[in-house]
């Protein structure tokens, strides 16, 4: 008689509905990209629209079928970080942001990358750069961008405009104090390691 192993898990197939539509993001992310540059917004909403059910399902599926996995969560957060910066980078050029708020993207952009660095530095590769207002500050940014998207098939209304302005602000502070947390986290991290101290 043969006896099976039951106390090494199976490895995590990358292959699965649930990290397929995942990936479609990607797919959908140049059409997205076109509608913006071209001026045409009702092809850029109706991708993001699509694109936004593959979000909301993909997390589900997985679980439905007992799928969630590390990879599929890396892979989530991956194209849920290249989407959001490619479109506002998009907006940017087109003239959709002005340059203050590229710059505060910019920043999150950028302190959450560094944070990913110092983790693959210490050794933590499989970590996510998590961080007390890293889903709230991430969960803003894909609202705001949503709604700078839907205000290309919205009439031109100063209460839109104002509303903006409102949003970005709540947006930018999210921004400052998550940054913050990465940079303080990268500056504990060296230390520790320069100190020949566990990092934490």
């Amino acid at each position: 008689m043969t006896f099976v192993d039951q106390s090494t898990p199976a490895p995590e197939s990358p292959i699965t509905p649930a990290n397929l539509l995942t990936y479609s993001r990607l797919l959908l992310l140049p059409i997205v990209i076109v509608g913006v540059a071209t001026h045409r917004g009702y092809l850029a909403v109706g991708a993001m629209a699509v694109l936004l059910v593959t979000d909301l399902l993909d997390g589900r599926i997985a679980r439905l079928m007992r799928q969630s996995g590390s990879f599929g969560k890396t892979l989530d957060s991956t194209v849920d970080f290249v989407l959001i910066y490619s479109l506002f980078i998009t907006l940017y050029a087109s003239g959709r942001l002005a340059t203050y708020q590229f710059a505060f993207l910019y920043l999150s952009m950028l302190t959450i990358l560094s944070l990913q660095f110092a983790l693959a530095a210490a050794g933590r590769t499989s970590e996510l750069p998590a961080t007390a207002l890293g889903k709230a500050t991430g969960a803003l940014q894909y609202a705001y961008l949503l709604f700078v998207l839907a205000r290309e098939v919205t009439p031109k209304v100063q209460a839109l405009a104002v509303a903006d302005k409102v949003f970005f602000a709540v947006l930018a502070a999210a921004i400052v104090l998550n940054s913050a947390e990465c940079i303080l986290r990268i500056c504990r991290m060296t230390a520790q390691s320069k100190g020949g101290l566990p990092s934490g």
